[in-house]
């Protein structure tokens, strides 16, 4: 998901509905990696384990790291579809943080308070 030109990976689940939104550079490999790394990790403290991704088909290069270092498989859309339950909450979360940056003073945020308000 992409808000005034920062990325965010975000996920949300489907029987407890916790929403997560983690900041990233680019959507390269590995920063996508390391951030799902962070949503799995809040997961485990919780007591929760992650064993299957319903994703875009941008995900289907990390399904053999994923499934050889987490032991999470990823199961991607069909080609030119999206996943409604991620597409719903990337609405959301779009529509939350637009609202926050207009009550802000600011004509144009800066990047840093657009990546923290997306937390």
């Amino acid at each position: 998901m992409e808000i005034e030109n920062a990325k965010f990976l975000t996920c949300i689940d489907t029987t407890v509905r916790y929403c997560s939104c983690i900041p990233i550079q680019n959507l390269k490999t590995d920063p996508v990696f390391e951030a799902l790394e962070k949503i799995f990790r809040r997961y485990n403290k919780a007591g929760f384990q992650v064993k299957i991704i319903k994703c875009d088909r941008v995900f289907i290069p990390l399904a053999d790291d994923m499934l050889h270092d987490m032991g999470v498989t990823i199961d991607p859309t069909a080609a030119g579809d999206h996943e409604p339950t991620a597409e719903q909450n990337n609405r959301t979360l779009k529509e939350r943080v637009r609202v926050a940056l207009a009550r802000l003073p600011y004509k144009v945020a800066p990047k840093v308070i657009v990546e923290c308000l997306g937390r």
